[in-house]
């Protein structure tokens, strides 16, 4: 019997050490992968930081460049309406000064017109002119 308890001494032993192997393997194993995976996450983190900053920078130049562009386009239109109601204000002067001594003009030729109507019907009617 005591070659039995022997022969499991041994064999638990034998599973103890086996046991304790497999445990640092599993540890060894554990603590590279968990290198591997926090140097993996520290260069996507460095990626991301860059990335992060290359998009900032992107993003402001397309903004100024786009100010710029917008503005310049703002002064152009401006520019423009205000050259456009210069002109639409000197048409409209124009046309309504024109319109003014035309109406003057009818207005003369139509007084006229009235004042020949008069002398000829009072002619008509009395035979003589006033």
């Amino acid at each position: 019997m005591t070659a039995l308890m022997e022969k499991i001494r041994q064999e638990h032993k034998s599973i103890a050490e086996e046991v304790s192997q497999l445990f640092r393997e599993t540890h060894e194993f554990l603590s590279a992968t968990t290198a591997d995976r926090e140097e993996l996450a520290k260069k996507q983190a460095q990626y991301l930081r860059q990335f992060h900053q290359n998009l900032e920078q992107t993003t402001h130049e397309f903004l100024t460049e786009t100010k710029k562009e917008r503005f310049a386009q703002a002064q152009a239109q401006a520019k423009f309406l205000h050259e456009f109601y210069q002109e639409l204000e000197q048409t409209t002067h124009e046309f309504l000064a024109e319109t003014a001594k035309n109406r003057t003009e009818q207005a003369k030729a139509q007084r006229q017109y009235l004042h020949q109507f008069r002398q000829d019907l009072f002619a008509s009617i009395f035979g003589t002119h006033i």
